[in-house]
């Protein structure tokens, strides 16, 4: 048998046991009594228990319906990426900040949006944790927004400001969060060299941040270093695709090993930091899923 037909074979029950023992972790980080240790818990414990409300399902369900609207798409749009392109890209960090431009079809775009457990993941790390200001790097089509944002409705209070460097592509999450029905997101275009600053300047102290832009190595620790002024205390920082390249589960290990950090929670996927002092110490957690 094919290593890689065997491999997707054995994938639903490793994940299986896998979640079975995050959900065990994930109800003694629940009763934590660090607000945003807690959080992270209750977050982690609903999306793999599949606890939703009526109108958490509801908002869901708008999503998805977007998303599956956008995968239909045939548009073609032109774009500029300011990222590493992909694992294999050896792209320079000229070649990062000047962009690279290409075509790229919507539903291509829209396909490589967080799936819906981890989007379902980050709604509820927001409906848990209940931030006031958020910022997420990498906007894409507005999917991850779209969900962060529904949250923040449904909590009745926050904002969020999510940056997306091709313009096409930004207008592309403008009409995702219109056609939902959401006005508490705005999207900013530019490149996150040119524009970051100005946003942690105006919506300063950040409560919770998303970066899932720039997957590169020294761009992940520069703009963790550039945000850390502006967070608020207490702040949740998640980092995606943490497992995405060498460079970026390296960078992610550095960002574990921060002081200013009350717990790191290594989903495997993407990682969380709470940041503060803990009054038992800083906690690494692996928890794959």
């Amino acid at each position: 048998m094919p290593a890689r037909i065997l491999k997707k074979i054995l994938k639903l029950p490793v994940q299986y046991i896998w979640r079975r023992k995050a959900k065990s972790a994930a109800r003694e980080l629940a009763a934590s009594a660090n607000p945003g240790i807690r959080g992270v818990g209750l977050a982690l414990l609903e999306a793999l228990e599949g606890i939703f409300t009526a109108e958490e399902n509801a908002w869901i369900q708008k999503v998805e319906q977007r998303r599956s609207a956008l995968l239909a798409s045939t548009e073609v749009v032109p774009i500029v990426d300011f990222g590493a392109g992909n694992p294999d890209s050896r792209r320079s960090a000229e070649e990062m900040a000047k962009g690279v431009e290409s075509t790229c079809r919507v539903a291509d775009a829209c396909a490589a949006s967080k799936p819906a457990f981890w989007a379902k993941l980050l709604f509820k790390l927001v409906r848990h944790l209940q931030p006031s200001t958020c910022v997420e790097l990498g906007t894409c089509v507005g999917i991850s927004a779209a969900y962060q944002a529904a949250a923040l409705e449904l909590n009745g209070k926050g904002q969020l400001v999510t940056m997306e460097g091709a313009p096409e592509i930004a207008r592309t999450a403008r009409e995702t969060l219109e056609a939902v029905g959401l006005g508490n997101a705005s999207v900013v275009t530019g490149s996150f060299q040119a524009m970051l600053q100005g946003v942690l300047e105006r919506n300063k102290p950040i409560d919770y941040f998303f970066n899932d832009g720039h997957h590169d190595h020294d761009a992940v620790l520069a703009y963790h270093k550039q945000v850390s002024p502006y967070l608020a205390d207490g702040a949740v920082i998640v980092f995606d695709d943490i497992s995405w390249s060498p460079g970026m589960r390296k960078a992610w290990e550095t960002i574990e090993a921060e002081p200013a950090t009350a717990a790191t929670f290594d989903l495997r996927a993407i990682g969380i930091a709470v940041t503060g002092k803990s009054a038992g110490g800083q906690r690494n957690y692996r928890l794959p899923l």
